[in-house]
């Protein structure tokens, strides 16, 4: 009884096994009439998709080539029928050509044939004594991938308007992929821009170190266009990748100078943290040279020269940056800071200072210094380096009612 059923479970297997290679037979035989319909096509492509998985027949190149001339099938029928003016799902056209790709692609790894002589025996290379082998679908697929290439391009383009960043990707790589093989066909700086518009997608899908690295591959093959770095920028400073972003302002900075000015400020800002103060400063100096309105170049020009030559050399720059910009705290404190400095070091120098020496040479200092102290604190509340100095000041100078306020803030 078991050696039956044994055998009834193998042959249902080999009929199983029988029938998805008569599928993949017949769907072969149906994509070749001359009437087919976009339904009848995608009935095919469904019929044969089984055969993908079965055991017997998915690791058999025909199975594969099969279903990817169904996709390309598929793909000439919508175009067909778009060029007499029929209404086409685009998003579907275009992925039939992607899936055509990848089950030709998947055919191309299983097409090796054993080459046999008459008797059916394997023939052996005399080099290397191994079996023969040829090819049967490999130059077709080749073939066809050449006469699609272009269309690759446009059907990138088609999803990426559809919003379909995932399939636009895809198709774009593709077309790069086809267009490498001809090396030379296609010029670098359309092949850049293709890696530009890959970016795009994948920047839209939050894949950010992808985007990132095909910016940087369209770069690489001539398309230096300024957007290809700001979005490279963009995808580095969400991946906070630090070091690509220096990088890739220093490549910016070298193809615009100064002509957007983000790219030296994230160099200043680079030198300044590496306390490389003499390449800061004369980055600082060029950009201000463009642009002297801007209140951050001279705030950080500032803290550059205060490094260098002190705080007294450093003041003009604080005080041209709280004039072109009233609202910059660390401006408002870096130039209170200095009265305040000032004050404390007549103090210290002079712990018996007399209640009329200090009005004369204090009291101006910290009067000087308040007001700064004061628009700094309404800027950054929480700085308490700004509270405690105000503290200290409003206690020296008798404002009772300013210490109450500031204490019940």
């Amino acid at each position: 009884m078991k050696r039956i059923i044994i055998l009834t479970i193998i042959a249902t297997l080999a009929m199983a096994a029988g029938a998805q290679q008569r599928v993949v037979a017949e769907v072969k035989k149906t994509i070749d009439a001359m009437t087919l319909t976009v339904d009848n096509i995608k009935a095919a492509a469904k019929k044969i998709t089984p055969a993908l998985t079965n055991d017997e027949t998915k690791e058999k190149a025909e199975t594969w080539y099969v279903a990817g001339n169904v996709q390309y099938r598929l793909y000439d029928k919508f175009m067909a029928n778009r060029a007499v003016g029929k209404k086409v799902d685009v998003k579907a056209m275009g992925h039939a050509l992607i899936q055509g790709y990848d089950y030709y692609r998947q055919a191309l790894k299983l097409d090796t044939i054993v080459d046999t002589d008459r008797n059916g025996r394997p023939k052996v290379d005399r080099k290397t004594m191994r079996a023969k082998v040829k090819t049967k679908y490999s130059q077709d697929i080749v073939n066809r991938f050449n006469a699609k290439m272009s269309d690759y391009n446009k059907v990138g383009g088609e999803l990426y308007n559809l919003k379909d960043w995932d399939g636009a990707y895809k198709a774009w790589d593709i077309y790069c992929t086809l267009a490498a093989r001809q090396g030379g066909a296609v010029p670098d700086t359309i092949l850049g821009q293709t890696r530009y518009f890959q970016g795009i997608a994948q920047w839209q899908l939050n894949e950010y170190r992808q985007a990132a690295d095909l910016f940087a591959a369209a770069r690489a093959l001539g398309y230096t266009k300024k957007e290809t770095f700001d979005y490279a920028l963009v995808c580095l400073s969400a991946l906070k990748d630090d070091a690509g972003i220096v990088e890739t302002a220093a490549e910016a900075y070298k193809n615009f100078g100064t002509a957007d000015l983000q790219y030296i400020r994230i160099l200043i800002n680079n030198h300044i943290n590496k306390k490389e103060f003499i390449q800061a400063n004369d980055l600082l100096d060029r950009a201000i040279a463009v642009s002297d309105s801007d209140a951050e170049l001279h705030n950080l020009k500032g803290l550059v020269v205060e490094q260098q030559d002190g705080l007294e050399a450093a003041l003009p720059h604080f005080k041209r940056c709280v004039e072109l910009a009233p609202n910059n705290a660390q401006a408002q404190f870096n130039v209170g800071r200095y009265y305040y400095n000032k004050a404390m070091a007549v103090t210290e120098s002079h712990p018996n200072l007399s209640r009329k020496e200090f009005r004369k040479q204090v009291t101006p200092l910290y009067r000087e210094a308040m007001p700064y102290f004061e628009k700094a604190l309404e800027q950054d509340p929480d700085n308490e380096e700004v509270r405690n100095a105000l503290r200290n000041i409003y206690y020296r100078l008798g404002e009772g009612r300013k210490l109450e306020a500031l204490d019940h803030k």
